[in-house]
């Protein structure tokens, strides 16, 4: 889910970032065409021959910080580590430069003289990469019978793949669902615990929405207050607070503890202002210090969904994350993979 796609509504995950995806096609001269077609925009790597192809995608790429998280729940059943997705763990993230070479989907050609799609597949050790393969019309009862029997996720006739529109939202669909798969344990976890945010259409919606319009490509959910921390191509930062009823609450509950402004503390009470505290909170301000309301409030809006929740938009966000964009943003990834 991105700009560099169509936009679908579909279920959110825990976090979402460009990958790399994989064209492998004996034919040349169908490759050359896509590299020209498909946006630059998109992270790719094709291969002729399958055997090279095949070391490509299963070189170990190691997983994400918050990946480990979702392991660890898996071993302890204990769902409320979840709950602590803090700046430390994005923050080792936003670091790994790798997390844009993880290969999310192996489009593969059937019908190719050393090795055909089947037993590419089948010899492939990542279970989340979506496994996709190009067919011709002979090939169709045999891509169905596969994806009957889970060694296949999708299949897509060569000549629809000529539609580069097509393919291009073809492929971030598959994007989408390796998120959905790779992290379906973290996910299932924070749906305890987060008001349905990421099963909500309406919530979903508004990210891709949101996405599209400021030209984001990542996204992390974060706490404190709840919701998102993204990222444009070029690493500069934006800050999504989604407040539900409780929340919101809470917020006014705290700017009433601390003697806020009068006005801010209606215009939090009316709904048009959320509270982002950047990780600094009124409780550390002591004496003549005063706390710098304004630098944390945001504009805000309704949007009706599950339930009645509260957004705000804050750009370039005062938060304390150690990220170099000229190193390990998506736009630094690409330049370095056209070098390559």
């Amino acid at each position: 889910m991105s700009v560099r796609g169509q936009q679908r509504v579909f279920r959110l995950a825990p976090y979402f970032h460009p990958t790399t995806f994989c064209f492998v096609d004996d034919n040349e001269r169908f490759l050359e065409s896509l590299q020209l077609e498909l946006p630059d925009t998109m992270a790719l790597r094709v291969f002729t021959q399958p055997e090279p192809a095949l070391e490509f995608v299963n070189q170990p790429r190691g997983p994400a910080p918050i990946a480990d998280l979702a392991l660890a729940l898996d071993r302890t059943g204990n769902s409320t580590a979840a709950l602590h997705l803090d700046i430390s763990l994005i923050e080792a993230e936003l670091a790994n430069t790798e997390r844009f070479a993880r290969i999310s989907v192996a489009l593969v050609d059937y019908a190719m003289p050393s090795m055909n799609a089947v037993e590419f597949f089948d010899r492939m050790t990542d279970p989340y990469t979506r496994r996709a393969m190009l067919t011709g019309v002979a090939d169709e009862r045999l891509a169905v019978d596969l994806f009957n029997e889970g060694r296949l996720h999708h299949f897509l006739q060569k000549q629809r793949a000529q539609d580069i529109d097509a393919l291009v939202g073809y492929m971030f669909d598959m994007e989408s669902e390796y998120f959905r798969q790779s992290l379906a344990r973290l996910q299932l976890a924070l749906d305890l615990h987060s008001s349905h945010l990421f099963s909500d259409p309406a919530i979903a919606s508004y990210v891709q929405q949101l996405m599209k319009r400021e030209r984001l490509v990542e996204y992390y959910y974060v706490e404190d207050p709840s919701g998102f921390l993204m990222l444009r191509a070029n690493g500069s930062v934006v800050r999504l607070i989604i407040l539900t009823p409780a929340e919101r609450a809470a917020q006014i509950a705290l700017a009433r503890e601390h003697d806020a402004p009068a006005a801010l503390q209606k215009a939090l009470e009316r709904g048009e202002l959320v509270f982002s505290s950047g990780g600094d909170s009124p409780g550390n301000y002591f004496g003549s210090e005063s706390y710098p309301w304004d630098e944390f409030v945001v504009p805000a809006q309704a949007l009706a969904g599950s339930v009645p929740w509260l957004v705000g938009i804050q750009h370039d966000p005062p938060m304390d994350i150690d990220f170099d964009p000229t190193h390990s943003s998506y736009d630094a990834y690409l330049a370095k993979a056209r070098r390559a």
